[in-house]
Parts: structure tokens; sequence; C-alpha cells
């Protein structure tokens, strides 16, 4: 062989290799031996059972109704690592259906298998049809459910389906990271030029090919049967646009404390419609700007229409709520307290009315969107400015400020202009006060419905959650004696008014003797401010401990407070954390040190920043032969923090979870 045919030879297994890079690294059907010593990947050690292979692809195509509609077909491959990993063969496949049926999905062409190896041998199990059950979850969807037969440890199972859906508004989207790993997860599309989409992609993980192309096609239309006799099918020509994307070796993603939703982060393509381009048609925009969602979000009958019908009958009422009520700021806020007691709010999650605002008046009931619509409509009926305010809670994940993509939203407050001060007012709260929203409120982009409606941005950081606890220990008749005082922060008091409603203020206290353990004893307990619904509460008790060794005395300084274990237990995290609010948290204390004691251990001092300007936790002693005084802070200036500074947050944390841990230690001196 000479040197230009080895240079030859060299460069096809390149291209060999890269090649086989570019593909999923197993095909269906094919099980070896070789397949069942599948581990756990080393970038994901704990999980349970692993997706070798999971390929989604989309093809827009003629339908059988004389236009488009799109197939979609998977195929996936899965080891269970042990019997926790089991669920990963349960299925629930949802099929899509309009009110009237003539447009709909349909699951075709469903395949499972579940291989065993037993005795050196592969055993193969088939789903049978009859293990495939449609459940009606209401009267748009149906969901098809099965398990995978014969599923145990170190089984391997492949599922491939098909569907066909006419709804190419809601084009199917791809998750690229669920709830176990994945080794090679790739979704491949296939688009006509008459159809223009927005495609949105979310998540942190890097694609391993990310490519395009075209490619000319013609395609034959079916016109619907039951039309003209006349009409026969007939072709046309355009371009494909095909695009595959893959990511490989895709971690779990896992719940973690601090998240808005998991949803947020996972990586995934979505696609929404924009405009529809026809041969020789004029286009046809799919999708709105913000003017025209306005504009027919407040002509539909199960939202602003129900502002601009006749409500007059809400003047005579409207008197005996404000009286002779004049000034603009009382009027609301008289309405705003009305609502808000006066009327149950019994479901959240939808942005449109459930009934009239007539009936929802009279039952003195609704959903979240009832209540804060009849509230505008109280409002203006008063002569108030007001506008409702579309929103997306935390755990209903973020809205889209440039494209309005209405399934994103899901809560609706009111907005009162009243002189130079805006209002946000949620009458559905019982506990909530005036111009306050609940911490879920605080995410992100939200909108004004005016004719030109602003985007305003409820930002987690411009909360601020301080809290202030005191404590004065004193000795007395061989025991230490005390009162401790917490002020504490709006949205811990928001919390505090909603567990007292619900189990009383005795039950709430004795919690609180439960979490100071069976050394202390609480007495005089109390709650300040509960019904000042604008103001955070306080909370007062007296204390009593008795020391246990009368020679020595073990006290951790820190008493009804601190942290108690650290709340970032992961290692590693792939995505931001994000608290719901800054925080400001000092705990003071003054001790008295008994007649006869010394100080025998006590704290060191110390003060650890966070990321220089990010927060900081103090942990300041100072004592003499009388007196132990403590200052302990920890202060956070930002709610979010990105995954490259996760580690330094977990250790920060960590820092203070054992400093809060240390005691102090008197001894009794011997006597001369």
């Amino acid at each position: 062989m000479n040197i230009r045919s080895i240079g030859t030879f060299i460069f096809c297994i390149l291209i060999s290799v890269v090649n086989a890079q570019d593909k999923s690294p197993i095909k269906f059907g094919k099980i070896s031996p070789e397949d069942f010593k599948q581990q756990a990947p080393t970038f994901d050690t704990s999980a349970n059972a692993v997706i070798i292979s999971d390929v989604g692809t989309s093809r827009i195509l003629p339908n059988n109704s004389g236009g488009f509609g799109y197939e979609f077909q998977r195929q996936l491959r899965v080891k269970i690592l042990n019997k926790n990993g089991l669920d990963a063969g349960d299925f629930n496949i949802p099929v899509y259906i309009s009110r009237n049926s003539e447009m709909k999905e349909e699951l075709r062409a469903l395949k499972a298998f579940t291989y065993n190896l037993e005795g050196g041998k592969i055993v193969e199990t088939k789903l049978e049809n009859s293990q495939v059950f449609t459940e009606k979850e209401n009267r748009n969807y149906h969901m098809k459910k099965f398990a995978l037969p014969a599923l145990k440890e170190g089984s391997i199972f492949e599922i491939s389906y098909t569907i066909l859906s006419d709804f190419l508004f809601d084009f199917r989207p791809w998750q690229f990271q669920g709830d176990y790993p994945c080794l090679w997860s790739e979704y491949n599309v296939e688009i006509p030029e008459y159809y223009h989409y927005v495609t949105l992609t979310q998540g942190y993980l890097p694609f391993h090919i990310n490519k395009s192309k075209e490619t000319s096609r013609t395609f034959l239309i079916r016109p619907k049967t039951g039309l003209d006799a006349n009409s026969r099918p007939f072709s046309i020509d355009g371009m494909v646009v095909m695009k595959t994307w893959v990511i490989k070796n895709v971690p779990s993603l896992k719940e973690e404390a601090f998240t808005t939703t998991i949803n947020n982060h996972r990586s995934k393509i979505e696609f929404q419609l924009s405009a529809i381009v026809y041969p020789q048609s004029p286009i046809d925009y799919v999708m709105n700007s913000w003017p025209k969602v306005s504009e027919d979000m407040m002509k539909h009958e199960n939202f602003g229409l129900q502002l601009s019908k006749f409500n007059g009958w809400l003047k005579d009422e409207l008197e005996n709520v404000i009286g002779n009520t004049t000034d603009p700021h009382e009027k609301t806020k008289k309405i705003f307290q009305y609502v808000r007691d006066n009327y149950t709010c019994v479901s959240r999650g939808s942005i449109y009315t459930s009934t009239t605002l007539k009936s929802i008046f009279k039952q003195k009931s609704g959903t979240a969107t009832d209540l804060n619509l009849l509230l505008t409509a109280m409002l203006e009926q008063a002569g108030i400015e007001t506008y409702p305010v579309l929103l997306s809670t935390r755990r209903h994940g973020f809205t889209n400020e440039i494209y309005p993509l209405m399934d994103r939203f899901n809560y609706v407050v009111t907005a009162a202009l009243v002189g130079d001060n805006d209002y946000l007012l949620d009458a559905s709260i019982p506990e909530l006060g005036f111009n306050m929203l609940d911490e879920s409120c605080y995410n992100g982009h939200a909108r004004v419905l005016t004719k030109d409606p602003p985007a305003i941005f409820l930002s987690s950081d411009s909360l601020l959650e301080k809290k202030v606890t005191m404590a004065f220990i004193v000795p007395e008749n061989g025991q230490f004696n005390g009162y401790v005082k917490t002020q504490m922060g709006y949205y811990n008091s928001l919390r505090y008014r909603h567990a007292i409603k619900q189990s009383g203020e005795a039950g709430i206290i004795d919690k609180l003797k439960t979490s100071l353990g069976p050394d202390f004893i609480v007495k005089d307990a109390r709650f300040d401010s509960l019904t000042q619904l604008e103001n955070p509460i306080a909370l007062h008790y007296n204390i009593s401990l008795k020391a246990d060794d009368p020679e020595i005395i073990y006290l951790n300084p820190i008493i009804g407070d601190g942290y108690k274990e650290n709340p970032f237990k992961s290692a590693t995290r792939l995505y931001p954390v994000e608290m719901p609010y800054r925080i400001d948290e000092t705990y003071l204390l003054n001790l008295e040190i008994p007649q006869g004691y010394v100080v025998d251990e006590i704290p060191k001092s110390a003060k650890v920043s966070l990321n220089d300007s990010d927060g900081y936790f103090e942990y300041l002693v100072s004592y003499d032969k009388t007196r132990i005084q403590l200052r302990c802070r920890v202060l956070l200036n930002k709610t979010t923090f990105v995954q490259e500074d996760y580690e330094i947050l977990r250790n920060f944390y960590g820092f203070i979870v054992n400093k809060q841990a240390e005691q102090i230690v008197l001894k009794k001196t011997a006597k001369p």
C-alpha cells in the first residue's frame, strides 16, 4: 500500500467515525447480550434507569381533510438498572380531539417489547393490544395508558409509535431532558415553506448536532370527502426545511430546593406557528401582537366582555361598600377589602372567568380570575382607572416577553391607577394586604391589558424579607429564664396567618414548643398584628431552660432560630437557584452569666462574604465576666444564582449551619 492509499484509508476511517457520531448508537429491534451490560452513566451515577436512545421525527404532510397535518414518530430504548427504575416503563400518551371532532389526533403503529437475559439467552415479551387502555381525561383529551410487560431489574425495553395530528398550531415539541439520564436524544423536523414557526429552545446543555438543510418536495392534496364530486387530488411543489437536533449524555433533571418550576430549566424545543404562506395567497399571520392580544382578551366572552357589559347593578352595592368616602385611595382600599373579606376563592390556574360577574357577586365565590375581574369591575364603577394584569405564577413557568404565547399565562390580578400611585391588587387571598401580591406572582414578565399593553416585571429581587429575633436570657434559681421576640418578614407572616387560620393560634404555638425541644419550657406565647394585614407579625414568648449538670452548662446561643441543615443538599446543580425574595435575618442575644461560672468555651467571631457583594454572614461574639452578647446576621442581596455559583452558595450555607451549631460552655468555678 503506497502513502497515498494509506492517506485515503485513514481519511475514510475518520469519515466513518464522524458519521457514526452523528447517528443513534443503537439500531431498534436489534438486541444483543452485550446490551445488558449497560450501567449507570458516569455523569449520573445514581440513576435507576437509563435511556439508551430516544429519537423523534415530526413531518408536516397532507392529511385526509384537504389540508396539512403532521406525523410524529418516536423510537425509544431504555435499560432498567434497579427496581426503583420500573416506573420508566409506565406510559401515558395524550391524544387530543377537538370539540366538534373534525380535527383530531390518532395513535398508530404502537409497538413495545421487553427483553430479559435469562440463562444467556434473550427472552422477548411483546405488549399486546389488550394491555393498552384508553381513559377519557376530559372532553378534549384521551389518554392511552400501558405498562411494559415482564419488566424487572435488568430488563431492556423498546417502544415505537406514530401520532397523526391535524393540529399544526400545536406542532410537536421535544424534551431532551427528563427523569432519567439519556445517552442520545434526537429530534428531527420537516416543515414545508408554507408554515413559518418560531423555534423556542430552552436549557443549559449544548447541542451535539444542530443542523439544517432544504430539499424540494411535491405534495399530493386530497380534498375532503363529501365535497364537490369534481374536486380531484392535486399536487403542489415547495421547499422543505429539514432540521436535526441532538444532545448526548443528558443527565436527569431533579427537583431541588429553591426552584420556581423544573420545567423552566428542562432542555427542550417548542414551536409556535407565526404565519401561513400558501402559494398565490396573502400571508395569514397566526401569532398576534400584544395590542391584538389585549384587544381580543377585552372582547372575550369569558374575560373582558364581562367588564364592558352593563354593570349598573353594582352601583347600589358600591354605595354600601364605600359610603360617603370621596378620596380615591380610600375608595380603592375599601372596595379591595370588601371583595377580599367577603368572597371565597375556589380555584386558581385559569385566566378566564367561570361564569358571569353578576353570578359571582351573588354566589360570593369564584376562581381567582373571577374575584379579581369582579374587583376590576367594581373599581371601574367607582370611577377608578383600572386594568386586568396577566401573569404566570412561579410554579407555572416563565412567560415570553417577545412572543404573546397565551398558554404561558395562568393568573390575573388588578392594576389600579390612583393619582400618582399604581397599585397591584389580588383579592383572592384572604390574608393578603392592600397593594401586596403573593410571592408566587413575582415571576418576571407580565402584561397590563391596556390598548397598548405595557410589559411590567415582577422581580423577586424587589422583595426583601427582613426578620429580627431578640433573645434576653438571665440566670434565676439554678435555671435560665428569658424572653424571645421575633419580628417576622411579610411573607413569613403571611404563611403564619394562613396556618393560624387553618390550625388555630394554639396549634401553631404547640408546634413552636416541639421545635424548640424538650429542654425548653415555653410560656405566654402570643402573636401580635395578626389582623393588620399590611404589616408583618411578631411572635413573643418566655422560655425556661434548666441546667442538667450544675458543674458545666452547654448552651446553643441560637435559640428558636437559625439553620439546622443545609438547604442545598446535592453536590452539583444543573440549573440556577431561584429564591422567592432577598433575605435579611438578624439574631441578637444578651445572656447573663450565672454567678460562680466562667466561660470555658465560646464560638469565635466570623464574617464570610458571598461573592463579594451578593451577601454575607456574620457571627460576632463579645463577652466579659458577667455577660455574653451575640449578633448573627445572614444577608442575601439577590435571589437568583447561576449554576456556576452553586458550589459557593452551598459552601456558604454549610458554613452557616456549622457555625450556628456551635455551643457556649460555662464551667463552675472552684470554691476558694
